[in-house]
């Protein structure tokens, strides 16, 4: 696959971004926080997974038929709220199919409640799509979400316990216990970001006319470059007698 074909086929790649080049967790940093500290194994991950698609796809698919004339922070409430009620039924059916795991993921299991989807990207992307094409996008965005988390979470109970989905594995003799603390979640998720990264490098090369020309003295801020502000030279003792012999 190479620049190429992703230009042939751009349009199919804008389709399904959220599920990678746009990733929720490893493009835009958004939900890291549960990917790090609650997918110390699989089952945590698909089940945190699952409340995270059931919360996000039906909240954002719901709310987008607020009338766009009421104030944004109304719109946004009304989103959480509706997360909040759509979350109790939620929970009973994660303590249904995973029991005693509600337990495990702790706090981050409410806080899918306020996720970054749906209090953010789902009025800065997902409502100003047609309904079909929103429901489409939601699907990569949460399918996204369900790659990374698993990843972390089987790499991480393999390597941390020796097991997966708490089957023993008889190749992994000595589990190191570390990798089962938040930071080495951090450090997965930083390597698959970076994989994610020299990926996208590779299928979107940086064009010439794209790199920053900065012998202009211009900075690079954020997404636009700002000239360098200029630094008025000090005055020194033998120039303020010179202007005061001046002035007198």
């Amino acid at each position: 696959m190479n620049n190429r074909f992703y230009r042939e086929h751009k349009s199919v790649f804008d389709t399904i971004d959220g599920f990678l080049l746009k990733n929720t967790v490893l493009e835009k940093g958004l939900v890291v926080a549960p990917v790090v500290v609650v997918s110390s194994s699989l089952k945590n991950g698909v089940a945190l997974a699952l409340a995270f698609s059931v919360l996000t796809f039906f909240t954002v698919f719901v709310t987008s038929f607020i009338p766009k004339n009421i104030p944004h922070s109304l719109r946004v409430i009304i989103a959480v709220l509706f997360a909040g009620a759509l979350y109790i039924p939620t929970a009973m059916l994660i303590d249904l199919w995973f029991p005693g795991t509600s337990y495990q993921l702790g706090v981050f299991l409410p806080l899918m409640i306020t996720n970054s989807l749906i209090v953010w990207r789902s009025e800065s992307r997902f409502h100003k799509e047609t309904k079909p094409r929103m429901a489409l996008d939601l699907f990569f965005h949460i399918l996204g979400f369900w790659a990374v988390i698993c990843v972390v979470g089987a790499v991480r109970e393999v390597w941390g316990n020796g097991t997966l989905w708490g089957n023993q594995l008889a190749f992994v003799e000595n589990p190191i216990m570390g990798v089962l603390l938040p930071f080495s979640g951090f450090i997965i998720v930083g390597f698959l970001a970076a994989l994610l990264h020299k990926y996208r490098n590779y299928l979107i090369p940086m064009d010439k006319d794209d790199i920053l020309d900065l012998s202009d003295g211009t900075q690079p801020f954020g997404y636009q470059t700002v000239p360098a502000p200029a630094i008025k030279p000090k005055k020194t003792q033998a120039s303020l007698q010179k202007g005061v012999a001046a002035d007198e």
